[in-house]
This record gives C-alpha cells, structure tokens and sequence, in this order.
C-alpha cells in the first residue's frame, strides 16, 4: 500500500480524529490496527498499517546489535514508545493526551501520506514538513544523481538535428 496526499481533519474534545477515507480504503480489509509513534525527527506522530509496522522492526532489529547496550537501548525504545490503536466502527481513532501533546495537536490535524505510513500534523506546523521549491528541486536532483550515472546534458532550448 502507497499512502500518499495531504487530507486536513479535526480533532474533536475527546481526542478523536477521523482516519480519512482514501487511506482507509488502502488498509487490506482486516487490517483495522494501526501503530502509532512519534516521529524521530519531526514534531508529528506516525501511524503504521500493523504489517507495515512488522516490516518496519525487522528492518531496524536487522541493524541493531542486542549484545550491544547502546544498541539495545536504541531497540528497547524503539520498540517502546509505540502504542497500538483501533479504528472505531465510524473510522476514527482515539489519542491519548500524552500523544496530543508529544506532537502539538490540537483543533485542526493534517494527514500526511508517506508510502507505507501515514504522518499526523498539527496544521499549524505541516508546513514545517515541505521544503520550499527550488530547495526540494536541487535536493531532488542531488539525491537522484548520487550513485547513478551521469546522463549527458539535455537543454530544453537546444534544437534537435
């Protein structure tokens, strides 16, 4: 499943937030678990499908070393500041106060899908999580030229024989 798109919703008093429908469509048919953690690096949460969540750990324990106590602890955290949540039958899911906090949400939410997982913005800081254009172009254009072949040049202003 590709998560991808933007979708705004609203937090009401409870806590409670609609999952949007073109990503509940995405979610295989008895997958109504998701896994919920706070970003490493951003102020937002993200939400795993439950066997995206699976994949996700294999690959982070395939990295890690247990023997090692640094690494352990990496993998016990990793592992521990997870939550799993259920839709309910109308498709919403229910945040702790302790999530709500831990990612500035409040009133007005944005979703943001991102391949196998989905990201939970305050609206008030999603914007944080773009780059402005000509920054996402050359970025772009860097990462797609690491490691790969140079093509020759192409102008769009050069004539063709």
């Amino acid at each position: 499943m590709r998560f991808t798109g933007i979708q705004e919703a609203k937090l009401d008093a409870k806590g409670r937030v609609f999952f949007p429908s073109d990503f509940r469509r995405l979610l295989q048919a008895d997958e109504s678990r998701l896994v919920l953690k706070r970003d490493v690096f951003q102020p937002c949460l993200v939400l795993y499908p439950y066997a995206a969540w699976l994949s996700e750990v294999d690959e982070v324990k395939s990295r890690l070393n247990r023997w090692d106590p640094v690494q352990a602890m990496l993998f016990r955290q990793f592992m521990a500041e997870v939550e799993i949540l259920n839709l309910d039958a109308a498709g919403r899911l229910l945040l702790s106060k302790r999530w709500l906090a831990a990612a500035g949400l409040s009133g007005k939410v944005r979703f943001v899908g991102a391949d196998d997982r989905v990201e939970l913005w305050s609206a008030e800081r999603a914007d944080q999580c773009f780059m402005q254009p000509e920054a996402y172009a050359q970025a772009m254009q860097q990462a797609m030229n690491s490691g790969a072949p140079q093509e020759a040049s192409r102008n769009c202003d050069t004539a063709h024989p």
